[in-house]
């Protein structure tokens, strides 16, 4: 027991506590990294059967804390097991680890987390040299949530092989090395489309490490949003995808974001939202940056809700019978909307049942006139404005009695952000992708036809820079080895380069050897 103590002195990390076995008394001393049990003072063994039943992690005696949860690296994905307090779940990989903070930021940092986690990292949602960005929307963290990962697996899948059904010829060239590549925004926007972008790199065997948060308002330009890492072919083979995903899904955001901010400085708390105008194969990504900018998406598709329009009540016969129709296949769990182009028409589609009802191309003041008095008459029902809304018009239509203001130029008349992505080599600058070499002067082969040693060397002339005329004289002047009293033939070229043109020389000589 004194050898016991020593070892707890020692460590001082030492605790002894007494417990029962057929054996007699036990004492198990919990020093820095292992529990011992100790029968005697020349005996330390790991085996007894206490220490067993006590589980992987249970000897430890750390338990899940509570603190991690705002603890920034890993309030974004630790999650509790159930039942087990031991133990800490991360939400993006799927896995169990040992409720210890050296693991858990242990964790934080392999490839496999990070490939997975990376674009929800919890950096500060802030600008370089400026303040935090700012904006009224949902969470960058939960609207991902929206998304299903086999949709966004099948679609990332369909849009590599659009790009690459066959050969990869340029990939052959840069091969397998091992390579980091930096995606940089140019032009200014709201970044958005991470999930797809991630999921572009993820199944090229890639991973991506974001700087900003999705959400986040772009406009000290050019800055790094983000590096890739993997494969060089690999990453080249969804640059152009991964790019035309955030220069689409950022310009969306940046119009969002645009409308949502008009709303806010008018005090008006409807919703702004898109429509189902989006481009055919590319609606999810749309779809999803309007939530990204704040906005709505409004209906996803023709099962999200039923919509009747003019050609269904023309063909129905009237709004009424469309309504009752509608609602016998529907059922309650689907709200019906009616597009009205007067007053009757939303008030006789009010009374046969349906929830909302869209004012059609009407002009603002009739629109908020209208929308009073429907109200009035029905104060559940929601009404909506479309037709013609854009950011110059869009503050005219705020009323009290106007729920949503849906606008097709969000999903069809925003501008693209512009992206780049370049590999990263030494000394070099993202931001000036020019690389200059060192010139290296050309060894002439005086036995090489004129031509074509004129040919190579108009290959090596280049201007100064300055705009000024350069000159370089080349003057070789090369006696082949022969033998002895053998008369050879030479030829001298004198090359001299402009701005606008190349004048050559050519004297043809003999000489003894």
């Amino acid at each position: 027991m004194s050898f016991i103590k020593s070892c707890m002195a020692l460590t001082n990390f030492g605790s002894m506590m007494p417990s029962l076995s057929v054996e007699g008394a036990v004492y198990l001393v919990r020093c820095r990294w292992e529990v011992y049990v100790a029968y005697s003072p020349a005996l330390l063994t790991k085996k007894h059967p206490i220490l067993q039943s006590m589980g992987k992690w249970g000897k430890y005696k750390k338990k899940y804390n509570s603190k991690w949860e705002d603890q920034p690296g890993i309030r974004d994905w630790i999650g509790r097991v159930p039942n087990d307090d031991t133990k800490v779940m991360c939400r993006y990989c799927k896995c169990r680890l040992r409720a210890h903070n050296h693991d858990l930021h242990r964790h934080a940092q392999t490839s496999k987390h990070r490939s997975f986690a990376g674009p929800k990292a919890s950096a500060p949602l802030e600008l370089p040299d400026s303040g935090p960005s700012a904006f009224n929307s949902m969470s960058s963290y939960d609207v991902p949530h929206v998304l299903h990962p086999t949709a966004v697996e099948k679609a990332v899948k369909r849009w590599l092989l659009e790009d690459t059904p066959g050969f990869d010829h340029a990939g052959f060239v840069v091969g397998d090395l091992e390579e980091t590549a930096v995606i940089m925004c140019k032009s200014p926007g709201v970044l958005a489309g991470v999930p797809f972008v991630d999921a572009v790199f993820h199944e090229l065997d890639c991973w991506v490490q974001w700087k900003f948060r999705e959400g986040a308002e772009l406009y000290d330009i050019p800055c790094e949003v983000a590096t890739v890492t993997g494969r060089a072919r690999r990453i080249l083979l969804g640059e152009r995808l991964a790019l035309n995903i955030l220069a689409r899904a950022s310009g969306v955001a940046k119009k969002a974001r645009r409308f949502t901010q008009i709303a806010q400085s008018h005090n008006w708390h409807g919703e702004i939202a898109g429509t189902r105008k989006t481009t055919p194969g590319f609606r999810m990504v749309e779809k999803y940056a309007l939530l990204i900018g704040g906005v709505s998406t409004h209906r996803y598709d023709l099962s999200s809700m039923i919509m009747l329009k003019d050609n269904h009540i023309w063909s129905a016969g009237s709004i009424t019978k469309a309504v009752h129709d509608a609602r016998r296949v529907g059922g309650f769990s689907s709200k019906i909307e009616v597009e009205c182009r007067s007053v009757p028409e939303a008030t006789e589609a009010a009374l046969a049942g349906a929830e909302i009802v869209m004012l059609d191309n009407f002009e603002p003041q009739a629109a908020r006139e209208a929308a009073g008095n429907l109200k009035d008459l029905f104060p559940q029902l929601i009404i909506e404005v479309s037709g013609g809304i854009t950011e110059e018009n869009v503050s005219q239509l705020f009323s009290p009695y106007i729920n949503v203001l849906s606008s097709s130029t969000l999903v069809q008349g925003y501008s693209v952000v512009d992206y780049s992505l370049k590999i990263v080599k030494p000394g070099h600058d993202p931001r000036n992708p020019t690389v200059t070499t060192p010139r290296t002067s050309m060894p002439v082969d005086p036995t090489m036809p004129s031509q074509a040693l004129i040919n190579s060397m108009m290959l090596t002339t280049a201007d100064t820079g300055d705009g000024g005329a350069s000159a370089r004289d080349v003057e070789p002047q090369g006696l082949v080895q022969g033998e002895q009293g053998e008369e050879l033939e030479t030829t001298t070229v004198i090359i001299t380069t402009t701005d606008d043109n190349v004048s050559i020389m050519e004297s043809t000589g003999h000489s003894q050897s």
